[in-house]
């Protein structure tokens, strides 16, 4: 009875992506070529530690789309059209999950030094890959900045606001209510 409580223990330990249980958290992107600057909003919700994730972005009009994992499946909705596509397996839900340990092993990034966003002190760790040189910054493998430069393309992912362990609607990690399943 205790090993299998102890396998049980350590598989559910093994799934978890982020290391707090729930959190809202807003960012803002930006993607800069010359003079011409394009700034989006985004809301990533997130529970159970990570294993289901929303993300909505937004345009002038409100929520354009959302890109969610309900710890299963993956799903895009697409407001105006009132259709939501099944986009197959979720396999670690629909953002990044920060691990040097992860990424260290690949021999194409060096660690440098952490960068505070949004108030968390962040380990950060550069990548170089087809030319484009990545900066991403995690805490609790939470990946809360990316900033990317492709030949005179900059773009940066930069969380502006964080709410830690907080309830997340669980309306979030479904199809909504009036909407076809594709």
């Amino acid at each position: 009875m205790f090993i299998v409580l102890g396998l049980c223990t350590l598989q559910a330990q093994q799934f978890k992506k982020y290391q707090i249980k729930s959190g809202i958290i807003t960012f803002e992107t930006a993607m800069t070529m010359g003079k011409f600057v394009m700034k989006i909003k985004s809301v990533v919700y997130f529970d159970d530690y990570g294993m289901k994730e929303c993300k909505d972005t937004y345009d002038d009009n409100g929520i354009k789309e959302s890109f969610f994992s309900d710890g299963k499946n993956l799903y895009l909705t697409i407001y105006a059209e009132k259709t939501v596509y099944k986009r197959g397996a979720a396999f670690r839900g629909t953002e990044y999950r920060f691990d040097w340990n992860e990424i260290a092993p690949s021999g194409k990034a060096k660690k440098i030094a952490n960068m505070t966003v949004c108030g968390k002190n962040c380990e950060a760790f550069e990548m170089n890959a087809s030319g484009a040189l990545n900066t991403y910054a995690g805490w609790n493998n939470i990946c809360l900045y990316l900033g990317g430069n492709m030949k005179g393309m900059i773009t940066t992912n930069k969380a502006v606001k964080i709410e830690e362990n907080v309830p997340v609607p669980a309306a979030k990690f479904k199809v909504p209510a009036g909407f076809a399943l594709k």
